[in-house]
Order: C-alpha cells, then structure tokens, then sequence
C-alpha cells in the first residue's frame, strides 16, 4: 500500500510536452519604435509565463518589411522548419497580426498560418484582443485586422513618397546607390556638412539631408571623356572595352560593360539635376518605368559635370537608334546573314561586328542566344543542357544550404551565393561551400566522370561536394573535404579518382548533417591559419585527352 500512491512516470506525455513549447516570431521593420525587438519579445514573455508556456526558439526578421516573404529569412526558417517536422514546438508566439505579415493579399497571410495549423503548430498573437482560436468571432477579428494592416501599408507608402517626391524637388538626393563619378554628402540641419556617405551608409536623423556631389577630377575626366567618344561615334560596347584595356576601375569593381556605358548615357545627373521617380515598384510589386513626365527634378542640384549640349547630343543619338528598332525577324535575318558569313555564331563573334545588334539585345529580345539559333536554325558546337538546368542546381543548393543551417547549429542560414555554388558562414569564421557537379560521359575512359571547380573565391573552412546522377537530376553522395583538397584547377573525376581521395562520401542529406556536425566538433575552429597549415595535397587533375 505504500507505493501504491507513488507516481510511476513523472515525465508528462510527449505530445503534452510539446503543446507546452513555443517558438517566438519577430519581425521589426523602420516604421515604429513600438515595434522594436526588445518590445515585441517582452510582450511576448510576459504571455508565454501568463499560459505557461516555455519560449525554446526564435525567429527573427530584423530591419525587414512585411511586404513580401521572399526576403524575410526568419520567416520562411520557420515555416520550413514546421513543415520538414524539426521543430520541436506545438505554438509560434507573435506580438500581433502586423507582425506576422502587412501582406497585401490576405490570402496570403492566411496561407502561411494555415501551413503551421496542418502540422499541428497553433500560431498565438499575444497582444491582440482576440483569441487565435478558430471560432467565428476570432476569425473575422483576424481578417479586419489583416485588411487594416494591408490599408495602413498603402497609407504609409502614398505618405512616404509624397515627403520623398517634395524632398527631391529641393534637389537632395532620394535614392541608394549614386553613380560612377558621384558622392553623397551628409548634411545636418544647419547645412553643415557631416561628411560623405560611404556604399551601405545611411542617414541616422530624420531632420539630416543627403546632398549629390561630384566624384574625383580622375573619374569626373572618365565621364566626359565616355560622352565625347559616344558623341564622336563610338559605340557602348568599343568605350566599355577600352576601359577594360586601360584599367580603369568602375565604383562597382567589375569590368566595364555596354549597360554600364548605357547607364551613364542616360544619366542627367552628370548635367548638375537630380532625378527622381524614373523607376517605381509600388508596395514592393513589379518594377515600373515610368514616363519623364513623371520625373521630379532638382535644377542646378551639384555641379555639372558634362556640358549640357554634350548631354543632349548623346540623348539625340539614342533616341535616333530607338527610333530605328530592329523588329524581332529584321534581327534573325542579320542574325542569319552574319552566320552564313563567318561560319560560325557566338557571343563575342556577335559583338565583334561593328554596327551590328549585340549580343545582349538578342538576349533581351529572345531569352537567350540560343532560343535565338534556334529560330534560325543554327546549332551551335558543343553540348548546352546543363544551361536549362542551372535553375535546378541553384535551388538543389538553396534547399541544401536550409537544411545545414537548420541541423547543424552555429550556421548562418543566410546563403552567400557564387557562381560555382554557395557558403555558409560559420560562427568560427570558416565557411562551409556547397558545390554540384554535374555527370558527363567520358569518352576515352568509357566511364562517368564528374568535373569539379573550386570557384574563384575558395572560402577558408569545409566544402561540400554534391555530385549528381546520369541524369543530372538527383544526388548520387555529398563529398565533404576541407577546402584545401579542392584543386586549383577543374579537376575531372572519376568513380577511382573519387575512391581514392575523397573518403568522406555520405548517401543522403542527414548524413552529411551527422558528418559535419562530427567534423566540427573534432576540428572546432577552421579559421583562415588553421586551412593554410594543411598539409593535405589535392589530387591531381586529369586531362581529357
């Protein structure tokens, strides 16, 4: 009798125990101080200890608008995390119905809520009025909530740019990034200058004023000197290719190209008027040009940098060209003589051709070049399916960095995106690269064979290696090797060549997981020191002759 009182299992059923867990969702964005992080989570506190209930993860979204999901990382975190079965929570705690979302559909927001519903997760907004409970009542109380958040939207937004639109006409500058050859001075209240704003920068105070300046004598002599050569009779693609010989650098760090010369064509800025709303994308929609009539100029706003005949004159020469567009088969008839003529067709073969379309325009117009060939019947050398499954590559790599940042903890889920693949930042400084490789046939082998490159920006840390089937659709095995035992130069490999170098191969994703999260562990700092001092030797890469 005395044990019969006593409790036999004094852990509470695990479907209760996570009905008794939440994550918290936070989203700030820069319209009210009311909204701050510290703010939304203290709300949110103090209703998990008012239901008891216990805060085991957070997901936040932190100088973002509600707009959209595409950009708000910790949303979508969530929402993947619920659907893949990782989280380990029956609720997600939210201030209130705007911070879940300001989407102007409001299906939309419904949508995202009703994922977590089907996977058994309640979404709770602790400072609303009403509870999330799926009765009538709560429900038509979200559903006014969500029109009003969506209408304030559109309020905030008409507001915001009727201050722009009259700042601009004051001839400050409103806008990001100026062009080559231009700076943006910080001015306070006074009209006292605070210095010049570096790319990134931004105002802090409200009652602060950006000012368009004109860059250094060196790039200021570039602009005119662009202007004169297009004036004299050069076109975009000659200028952008001098540049490029000469070494001139752009305030992008990229080589010159003929939308870059395009661009400064086009830019009335260089004659001392800052332009405002040539381009629109209301609430975060589709991106718009608008008419000139439109615009709204600051007169006489900086200095002027190229004479305003000069300006003119070049404006005459593009108009003439627009005027004179090519229809869609006038392009494929040139197109065609131009192949029949040289033999052959490719980008740079095009672009060689004075006075001819460039490549790019057939691009624009078509797609690509080859939905261009195709339309005259050219088939070029060589094989180019891999160029209609790039998409598939950069999602494979997108969905595998999600479940890494996801499993394996001290990952930055943000995605540092490159042309050979992507990285993942690790708290430790390393990274982690994620690399495919597509299969190919080799001939002389009679064998599979996979080309792996390192990429120019060969990150300290892990790489990971996904090598896909003869199909190119699905992963064979994840390769993971530091990043020293990535070769230098392509390195062809074969099923031996993988065999014996690469001896970490994992079947599945969770493998590769479990693999890392072990690898981690033992070598707990990969810092940039740390790879240099391997002493690994990368295999050597094969020849395919």
């Amino acid at each position: 009798m005395g044990t019969a009182l006593t409790v036999q299992h004094a852990r509470l059923p695990r479907r209760r125990e996570r009905e008794l867990r939440a994550a918290q969702y936070v989203r700030m964005s820069t319209d009210r101080q009311q909204y701050s992080i510290a703010n939304q989570m203290a709300v949110i506190a103090a209703y998990a200890a008012e239901h008891r209930l216990t805060i085991v993860d957070t997901y936040i979204d932190e100088g973002i608008s509600g707009l959209r999901i595409n950009n708000r990382r910790g949303l979508i975190r969530l929402i993947n995390d619920i659907q893949s079965g990782a989280a380990d929570f029956g609720n997600v705690l939210v201030r209130d119905v705007s911070r879940w979302g300001r989407f102007q559909d409001t299906d939309e927001s419904a949508y995202y809520e009703f994922i977590c519903k089907l996977a058994g997760v309640k979404v709770l907004y602790c400072a609303e009025v009403f509870e999330n409970d799926g009765s009538p009542m709560s429900g038509l109380w979200k559903n006014m909530k969500r029109l009003m958040e969506a209408e304030d939207s559109r309020n905030q937004s008409e507001k915001v740019f009727a201050g722009q639109s009259r700042i601009a006409g004051l001839g400050y500058w409103v806008g990001g990034r100026p062009g080559f050859a231009l700076r943006r001075e910080l001015i306070d209240a006074a009209g006292k200058s605070r210095g010049f704003l570096e790319h990134g920068q931004q105002k802090a105070l409200q009652t602060d004023r950006v000012l368009l300046r004109a860059g250094p004598p060196d790039e200021i002599a570039i602009v005119r000197w662009i202007f004169e050569s297009f004036v004299g009779g050069k076109e975009e693609t000659a200028i952008a290719r001098e540049l490029n010989a000469r070494g001139v650098a752009n305030h992008r760090r990229v080589p010159w190209n003929l939308l870059m010369i395009g661009r400064i064509l086009r830019n009335e800025n260089y004659t001392g008027n800052t332009v405002y709303y040539r381009t629109s994308n209301y609430l975060r929609g589709r991106r718009v040009i608008n008419a000139k009539t439109k615009w709204i100029r600051g007169v006489d706003a900086l200095e002027q940098i190229v004479p305003r005949n000069v300006f003119d004159a070049a404006q005459r020469i593009i108009e003439r060209r627009r005027r004179q567009r090519l229809s869609s088969d006038e392009l494929l008839k040139k197109l065609r003589v131009l192949q029949h003529r040289i033999g052959t067709l490719s980008h740079n073969a095009i672009n060689r051709v004075k006075g001819a379309p460039s490549a790019h325009l057939y691009e624009r117009r078509f797609g690509s070049l080859r939905n261009a060939y195709a339309l005259i019947g050219y088939v070029p050398d060589g094989n180019y399916s891999y160029l209609d499954t790039r998409g598939e590559r950069a999602n494979l790599i997108k969905q595998l960095a999600a479940e890494i940042a996801g499993g394996v903890p001290g990952v930055d889920p943000d995605l540092i995106a490159e042309r050979a693949g992507g990285s993942l930042a690790v708290k430790d400084g390393s990274f982690i690269s994620l690399r495919v490789v597509r299969c190919w046939k080799h001939s002389q082998r009679d064998c599979l064979a996979w080309t792996l490159r390192r990429g120019s920006k060969a990150r300290p840390g892990l790489a990971v290696v996904v090598r896909l089937d003869e199909q190119n659709r699905q992963p064979v095995d994840f390769i993971l090797a530091t990043m020293t035992r990535l070769p230098e130069r392509p390195l062809i490999m074969t099923e031996a060549v993988v065999t014996k170098h690469y001896r970490l191969r994992f079947k599945s994703a969770a493998e590769l997981i479990h693999g890392l999260k072990r690898k981690l562990a033992r070598e707990p700092r990969l810092a940039p020191h740390r790879v240099e001092a391997s002493t690994e030797q990368p295999p050597k890469p094969l020849t395919k002759n």
